[in-house]
């Protein structure tokens, strides 16, 4: 897998006015805070213009970086959602940032849900709950089976173990900046078939951030040990894509334009 950049421009357009074409008139739903059912991870909840129970949806789960600011998160990516049919789901997962118990207010958490992080550990907290998170957003609100996958910076902790580990759970993946060391992967190099190995992967970074990604910063030695450990692995549609114009943040216009190319096929 060669380490090819792609440039994001026209996609940036086409999307938005597909979504806008297909999708129904009316206001997105406000931010709702929800509970997985039979574990005790929390997530936010953003429902796109004309949500009924009638049809499947395209379902976005957002990780923030390391501030953890769920709630503007959520908020964030559905303004940049604008009529495009996804769900926004947020889950306030342990495992994006620095050590959760050492900032434990970022989350509105129980004590029962810390000792039961306490017991299983983070990333495993963090595993169980996206799965039931995911299967109670299929139930819930009629997501489709595949969800798509976003987050930027501590976030890719979490996007990345799981994309390695889990490509048949997502659709796509889309990720800015992303920190990646490794954390939760799962021990040994999961076997994965010709179709989850096509998994779309896309690492955004804006054409302006310089200083975050550039040869011998962090991050971008980070992306280069992650596009090795994809290939690695099997991985064949894992890509940096460059957002012209744009600096460092979660890139969300970019997100979806690259997701709404995806459902618009």
């Amino acid at each position: 897998m060669s380490r090819s950049r792609m440039q994001l421009v026209a996609v940036l357009v086409a999307p938005l006015l597909v979504g806008a074409a297909a999708h129904a008139q009316g206001a997105a739903s406000p931010v709702v805070a929800r509970t997985a059912v039979g574990h005790p991870m929390h997530y936010l909840i953003s429902l796109p213009a004309g949500w009924t129970p009638d049809r499947r949806w395209p379902a976005l789960v957002v990780i923030p970086d390391a501030d953890r600011h769920f709630d503007e998160a959520t908020r964030t990516f559905a303004a940049a959602r604008g009529n495009l049919p996804f769900i926004i789901v947020t889950p306030l997962v342990l495992s994006g940032g620095g050590t959760a118990q050492q900032h434990m207010g970022d989350f509105d958490y129980d004590g029962a849900a810390w000792t039961r992080a306490s017991r299983d550990g983070n990333c495993t907290f963090d595993e169980d709950g996206l799965t039931a998170v995911i299967a109670d957003v299929r139930t819930r609100y009629h997501a489709e089976d595949k969800f798509f996958i976003t987050g930027w910076e501590a976030g890719g902790h979490v996007v990345l173990s799981q994309v390695l580990d889990h490509p048949e759970r997502w659709r796509a993946a889309a990720v800015a900046t992303p920190n990646f060391i490794g954390r939760c992967l799962a021990g040994g190099a999961p076997t994965h078939d010709a179709t989850t190995a096509a998994l779309p992967v896309r690492v955004l970074h804006g054409s302006l951030d310089h200083a975050a990604w550039s040869v011998g910063q962090p991050l971008y030695s980070q992306w280069l040990r992650l596009d090795s450990l994809a290939q690695a692995r099997g991985f064949t549609n894992v890509k940096e894509v460059v957002a012209p114009g744009r600096d460092h943040g979660p890139l969300a216009q970019e997100v979806f334009a690259l997701l709404g190319a995806a459902i618009a096929k």
